[in-house]
């Protein structure tokens, strides 16, 4: 067993955006890849865990860039378990370029959960022999609520189509940032860029599931993202995502 784990990856052409940046989504697609092979190497990945019928499930993150690739480029993903916090399983990440050149800071928290009932299982039971690295912080943040009131300023109704259900049968992470990308129009995103995103993921969205996703202005740079479930109200996901112009 690997305590850290690092991968290097080319950008695709079909991983950047009109401006020719690694989209936000992208990235998070990288980082999952990154973190289910680290996860089989230590042996409770999702081959591991479907024999007991659970599952990892993303449910905090925050994320910091300094920029993004560009097409062809090279980048170089490190990870590693930092511990454990409460229920969450807590995992960093560090996004380089060439020469070691840091383009993106990431903390995240997982919670193992039950296939069938969706109940949080206790993580002390499965996490036995992890080789943790509690003094190594990518960012040293720790999962908390996001609390902001919600003004519905602009308002995006949404379906959760085929395409968005992955192998657990629920919206992946990485469609919910396709989600916030297109709260913004192509104007915005040519203007500007995301320094930092942090968000949490409350409740699961499964195919055909009617969401509505409000966007609020926090001010010009800060935004409140809050996608609720149409039918029975529940808030899916609450995002903070901070801007700069480019």
């Amino acid at each position: 067993m690997q305590s850290h784990w690092e991968e290097t990856l080319k950008v695709r052409a079909y991983d950047v955006d009109s401006n020719n940046r690694l989209k936000l989504s992208s990235v998070f697609n990288y980082m999952q890849d990154v973190a289910s092979a680290h996860a089989d190497n230590l042996n409770v990945g999702w081959k591991a865990l479907q024999n007991e019928n659970l599952f990892w499930v993303l449910s905090w993150v925050k994320i910091e860039f300094n920029n993004f690739p560009k097409f062809e480029d090279n980048i170089y993903i490190k990870t590693w378990p930092k511990g454990k916090h409460k229920l969450y399983a807590l995992r960093d990440f560090i996004l380089s370029e060439g020469n070691n050149k840091v383009f993106g800071k990431a903390a995240s928290a997982w919670l193992l959960l039950n296939s069938q009932t969706k109940r949080i299982n206790d993580l002390n039971k499965f996490l036995t022999n992890i080789p943790y690295s509690p003094n190594e912080h990518a960012l040293n943040d720790l999962p908390e609520k996001i609390n902001f009131e919600n003004l519905k300023e602009t308002t995006f109704p949404k379906q959760a189509d085929y395409t968005d259900i992955d192998i657990n049968e629920h919206v992946n992470n990485a469609k919910y940032i396709e989600y916030i990308q297109n709260c913004y129009d192509l104007d915005f995103h040519t203007k500007h860029r995301v320094k930092s995103l942090t968000m949490t993921f409350n409740s699961e969205t499964k195919f055909g599931d009617r969401l509505e996703i409000n966007k609020n202005l926090v001010d010009e740079h800060q935004h409140y993202i809050v996608a609720l479930n149409q039918q029975n109200g529940r808030t899916i996901f609450q995002a903070i995502v901070n801007w700069v112009k480019t």
